[in-house]
């Protein structure tokens, strides 16, 4: 009886978290460093996310956790060549409000907050200077403008993170549950 229960439970809830306009789905993310962070990146980073949407009324939920990898870049000092990797996990949440028809493309303006977590690698050659590995956390606020079209999502943000701010674009496809 208990399995039964939990059963109708589920498809309850997943026929209701349907018609409420719950999706999940997974994007791929093209990065640009901004300012001094462009000093150690490479120009371009990429990187894919797992997101969730919840329609509420006119305003729809947004959760996403990723990977993002700004590649290695290869500089010079004092004559010692070294090599510096960073990657970052965003954690982010939001609201975004859409703005057209129930079918057909829908517009949408939002913002989420959240942290990154970052990770540096920097990697000396030829001497006997140990490598050196360093993470941190930062907080992250995130305007977006994007399109929601036949499941598909296509967005364009500013990321801004102190000292490590960059802008992006998102290619998503999402499916409702």
């Amino acid at each position: 009886m208990k399995k039964l229960i939990i059963i109708i439970a589920v498809l309850s809830l997943s026929t209701m978290a349907s018609a409420q306009g719950f999706k999940l789905g997974v994007a791929g993310n093209m990065v640009f460093p901004l300012g001094d962070f462009k000093d150690v990146t490479k120009s371009t980073g990429y990187g894919v996310d797992a997101f969730g949407v919840f329609d509420l009324m006119v305003l729809t939920v947004t959760a996403r956790v990723g990977y993002l990898d700004f590649g290695s870049k290869e500089a010079e000092l004092a004559g010692q060549k070294y090599t510096t990797s960073i990657k970052a996990i965003p954690i982010m949440g939001g609201l975004r409000w859409d703005f057209g028809m129930p079918v057909g493309p829908s517009f949408y303006a939002g913002v989420e907050a959240g942290i990154h977590s970052f990770t540096t690698e920097v990697t000396y050659e030829g001497v006997s200077i140990p490598n050196t590995s360093e993470s941190e956390t930062k907080f992250a606020l995130s305007p977006n403008v994007g399109l929601t079209l036949a499941g598909f999502d296509i967005s364009a943000y500013y990321m801004y993170i102190k000292d490590a701010s960059y802008w992006g674009l998102r290619l998503g496809w999402g499916i409702g549950i």
